[in-house]
């Protein structure tokens, strides 16, 4: 059996998750059509990471809208069994092809969110209920996504949901590696001895709102000393940042790290944080902080949350906070600073979150099965 999937690029996670699907089923070719040579910092395209067959397909973007000249001719060459289009309502080629595709009468699979993250929902919900009628089946992340297209009028029957994950055997490699005796040493080396270590690792955007963690620690601080802010990533909002904390005088209690790619180095942050926060729109990095066994603060919006929010339980493996609140964002953060039972409880379970469901064998095992009759 032959399988098409096509994605706009191919990130590391991607890359993992596929591969995962080649080893549960050596017996299918899966072919992969992406955008290999894009800027796109999230392209993390290597031939020798991957077990499965890569295509090249240029992308085009103009005012926002993505086109894929060659897609409908590229599909035909592939002659694949099953066709698994990305479902971006931003993606003008796609949707004509699973046009195309329908008035064929050929089965096809549609994969994306199937929810909006903010902004108005009206175009996008349109173009997913059209999607939702055209697909022989909707493959969407999360089960906020299902529940949309419910609303939307697509039968049940023909949605399934695949869930997010990392490659989380990766951090739990690194976590394994790592003795009490060298992460004692590296406490003692970055002066961390007797401090609540609140760790974000996430690029400094606005999406993600970073200027409310600021807040909440000059509303801390003015308490406590105890806490060190440590913010792994670069930005559009790393100066800016920094310049909020030099004005509020906090700058004693803050690092900025910048990017760090080394999974070595990032494994010795996490396991010395007690408490993971990024204000809003968390992404896969909740899973990244879950694999370490570190509890997770995050708001509580789902207008404003990524699809890897459906990783949260509030008050089993993280906490969540009124969406804007700071000092709601403040209060949980020393909820997990000052209650060790409490911590070590969402430690556990967050840690079990990924061993037991949100992994990426368990979502290679859904994507497979529900892309088979």
């Amino acid at each position: 059996m032959k399988v098409a999937v096509i994605q706009p690029l191919l990130p590391h996670y991607s890359i993992a998750f596929f591969n995962r699907v080649v080893e549960l089923h050596p017996e299918v070719e899966l072919v992969v059509l992406a955008d290999i040579e894009t800027s796109e910092s999230l392209n993390q395209y290597r031939p020798q990471d991957c077990r499965f067959i890569v295509r090249h397909l240029p992308s085009l973007k103009r005012k926002g809208l993505i086109f894929r000249p060659g897609l409908l001719h590229r599909l035909r060459q592939e002659k694949a069994d099953i066709v698994v289009y990305n479902a971006n309502p931003r993606e003008i080629s796609q949707l004509w092809a699973m046009v195309v595709s329908r008035l064929k009468g050929q089965r096809f699979t549609a994969w994306g969110m199937f929810h909006r993250i903010g902004g108005p929902r009206l175009v996008s919900n349109v173009y997913y209920r059209l999607v939702g009628l055209l697909a022989s089946k909707c493959l969407t992340y999360t089960r906020t996504g299902a529940s949309n297209l419910v609303s939307l009028g697509v039968p049940k029957q023909r949605i399934g949901v695949v869930g997010t994950a990392i490659d989380e055997r990766i951090p739990f490699a690194e976590r394994a590696a790592r003795t009490p005796e060298e992460l004692a040493e590296f406490r003692r080396a970055h002066d961390l001895d007797n401090r609540h270590v609140v760790l974000q690792v996430v690029r400094l955007s606005r999406l993600k709102r970073p200027e409310l963690l600021v807040q909440a620690a000059e509303i801390l601080l003015r308490q406590r000393q105890d806490l060190l802010f440590v913010l792994i990533g670069n930005g559009e909002m790393r100066q800016e940042l920094e310049d909020m904390v030099a004005a509020r005088g906090i700058q004693h209690a803050f690092r900025f790290l910048g990017a760090i790619y080394d999974e070595a180095v990032l494994s010795r942050w996490y396991m010395s944080a007690a408490v993971f926060v990024v204000p809003t729109c968390i992404g896969l990095s909740a899973h990244h902080a879950m694999s370490y066994g570190v509890p997770v603060v995050t708001d509580d919006s789902l207008d404003s949350q990524a699809s890897e929010f459906d990783i949260i339980a509030d008050g089993l493996n993280a906490l969540t906070y009124r969406e804007g609140d700071v000092q709601s964002l403040a209060d949980a953060i020393t909820s997990l600073t000052t209650d060790a039972a409490l911590r070590a409880t969402l430690a556990i379970n967050a840690l079990r979150t990924i061993e037991l469901r949100h992994n990426v064998l368990n979502k290679a095992l859904n994507f497979f099965n529900s892309n088979t009759p």
